[in-house]
């Protein structure tokens, strides 16, 4: 839920950073290609019966041999007329018990005003791989740690502390055509020691609001969860 106090601060400190912060996106951009060449990543098609560790049950759903992250089951769909294009449908749909949690981290420094910290996050469907997302874009299965992996970066950002001001933390229905009522958590979280984080400067860099509007009008360097998170602001 928004705090109106903190988001209306923050859209304060905002303002005045416009005088002060970085505008142009130039050196992220060229610190993003680069990435993009130093980092291996590839990823290609397979047929679904070749994917380790996925199985069918009997009932015909895919899903992990541990129970962990998503399935793919089937949804029916019936449609008042009008509503949608057509009055009811069948396909198969992504369910998962846990949704994300999708978190910027900022600071504010004299130097250069109000600054996001983005993470250069690969996926495998992603063009180019290598997009700039939130600071957080983890499942609260992997938050929590999942058997085998470590806990997602900054997770302890998300607990309640001293060092954390929650700008705003609201809950978003993820794709409904896609998802089968996943929620994710938005969140912008004002940090007040910046200096206590520890960043790994091949993974994160910050970046002020200016140069990310910048960069979301160029195709594929900004993952889609930036934009929906820095919205409200």
């Amino acid at each position: 839920m928004a705090d109106q106090q903190n988001i209306g601060w923050l859209r304060e400190r905002l303002q005045a950073s416009l005088a002060i912060e970085a505008k142009d996106p130039a050196e992220l951009l060229d610190w993003l290609e680069g990435r993009r060449k130093d980092v291996p990543f590839s990823a290609e098609l397979i047929p679904l019966r070749e994917v380790a560790g996925w199985q069918r049950a009997d009932n015909g759903n895919i899903g992990h041999v541990t129970g962990q992250f998503f399935r793919i089951e089937g949804v029916r769909v019936r449609s008042a007329p009008g509503l949608r294009e057509i009055a009811g449908w069948e396909q198969p749909i992504f369910t998962q018990s846990d949704g994300g949690a999708l978190a910027l981290l900022c600071r504010e420094t004299a130097g250069r005003g109000v600054e996001f910290l983005l993470q250069a996050k690969a996926d495998p469907g992603n063009i180019g791989y290598l997009q700039f997302c939130p600071t957080i874009q983890s499942t609260w299965e992997n938050i929590r740690g999942l058997r085998g992996a470590d806990r997602a970066p900054f997770a302890e950002c998300l607990e309640p502390s001293e060092n954390i001001r929650v700008i705003y933390r609201s809950k978003h229905n993820e794709e409904g055509s896609r998802f089968w009522q996943k929620l994710n958590e938005n969140m912008v979280l004002f940090v007040e020691d910046a200096s206590r984080l520890v960043i790994n400067e091949q993974v994160y860099r910050w970046a002020s609001l200016s140069q990310i509007k910048q960069m979301i009008l160029l195709d594929n360097i900004v993952g889609p969860y930036v934009r929906t998170v820095i919205a409200p602001l």
